[in-house]
């Protein structure tokens, strides 16, 4: 099963496709990440921290821990509304605008003053089908170097 991830970096798009079947990662009583691991797209949840996002068709995401050295952070997340599959630019464009409204909210500055790129996953097609209508909204750095969350950071 595949979901679509984009790069929303100043004005350019990329998109991405995510597919896999990984163990889960091990995580503590609060659900935080304690070790590296790769994981299906569709396991990773708000507050994990991740490796690289690389273009073309992932089988699997790398979660780490959020103390260790890394790319990304997950920050916000909400479902699109049930109906028929919306076209993947209107599912872009619906994660695009909540993810740029989050940011702010979780970072403390809006995107266009912040350093951080931004990444979200949102359904395509073949998840739609089996009930996936979530957009999952990630902030962090393709250069990676990231300790910590990024939560009130205002970077």
């Amino acid at each position: 099963m595949s979901r679509l991830v984009a790069a929303a970096a100043a004005a350019m798009v990329a998109g991405l496709a995510l597919a896999g079947c990984s163990s889960d990662a091990p995580r503590n009583s609060a659900g935080q990440v304690t070790a590296a691991a790769s994981v299906d797209a569709f396991q990773v949840t708000l507050g994990d921290c991740t490796g690289p996002m690389k273009e073309g068709n992932i089988m699997s995401l790398q979660v780490l821990p959020c103390d260790d050295a890394h790319y990304f952070e997950a920050y916000a997340r909400t479902e699109l509304p049930d109906g028929d599959y919306p076209g993947e630019d209107a599912a872009r464009e619906k994660a695009d605008t909540f993810c740029t409204a989050e940011f702010k909210t979780f970072v403390g500055v809006a995107t266009k003053d912040s350093s951080l790129d931004r990444f979200y996953m949102y359904p395509v097609k073949e998840s739609w089908a089996t009930g996936d209508r979530e957009v999952l909204c990630f902030a962090g750095l393709d250069k990676g170097g990231l300790k910590g969350s990024l939560k009130g950071t205002k970077k």
